[in-house]
């Protein structure tokens, strides 16, 4: 009988945890929407808006906490800015100084993304092009940059939508078909093919890119100029396209 009891108190103690709703996930922290939210996590004691006047053990209090708050939280990231630049440093990276009263240089900078093919989307980016990138922050820094004071901003797993004036998205550019044949990149006898380096980038609306090593992804005379050769059709004859070093390459070039 007490065996019986036993059995009908476990199932009955199951039974009413089973039935227990299950309990919420952990709340998801708000996204980073403008550099006001990166100072927010300083104590205002510090003075954020002043810290050009910081001293050393001050800054390094400070990027303690963004680094805890922030980078190591990997807290999400959601920020619209005009494009300044798309340049290579050891990786291809979007930047933009963001607009500030606090007396010293923020900066925002995106090089580590969602997508691992991300070359032919940010070969659509032009200077002043107003986009909403995605992410996590890993960099939040008050540091000399460029001999300037400067608050740095790092946006990882990054991914970016171009932007209207009215912030809606912009609609895609109209695409401009060139079949390529081949594409070789080099001076002298010494010539890279870059063919499919060069149909990814041309397959995507409104890409423009410069012919340099970064942007083709090889280098078969280091230290010397080069010279890009596009074969391609149009309507059904075979025409040859040439850019310089540095040159600027798009299918709209290509069909004039």
């Amino acid at each position: 009988m007490k065996l019986l009891l036993f059995i009908l108190a476990v199932f009955t103690s199951l039974s009413l945890h089973s039935a227990e709703p299950p309990r919420e996930g952990k709340k998801q922290p708000k996204p980073i929407r403008s550099y006001r939210d990166v100072l927010a996590v300083i104590p205002k004691d510090l003075e954020p808006e002043m810290a050009r006047d910081w001293s050393a053990a001050q800054k390094e209090v400070a990027n303690g906490l963004l680094k805890k708050k922030l980078v190591e939280a990997k807290r999400p990231m959601r920020l619209r800015f005009k494009v300044h630049g798309v340049d290579y440093w050891e990786r291809f990276t979007v930047w933009s100084h963001l607009p500030a009263d606090e007396g010293y240089a923020i900066r925002v900078f995106a090089g580590a993304w969602k997508d691992k093919d991300m070359l032919p989307k940010l070969a659509t980016l032009r200077k002043g092009d107003l986009i909403e990138m995605t992410g996590v922050c890993d960099l939040a820094k008050f540091e000399n940059l460029w001999n300037t004071d400067s608050l740095s901003l790092g946006i990882g797993e990054a991914s970016f939508i171009k932007l209207l004036p009215n912030g809606k998205p912009a609609p895609e550019p109209e695409k401009m078909p060139v079949k390529v044949v081949s594409a070789v990149y080099g001076s002298g006898t010494h010539f890279a093919d870059v063919t499919e380096r060069v149909k990814n980038l041309l397959a995507e609306p409104g890409a423009q890119f410069i012919a340099n090593p970064p942007w083709l992804g090889a280098d078969p005379t280091p230290g010397w100029n080069k010279t890009l050769v596009i074969v391609h059709e149009v309507k059904g004859k075979r025409c040859v396209f040439t850019a310089g070093e540095n040159g600027e390459v798009s299918a709209a070039r290509l069909l004039k």
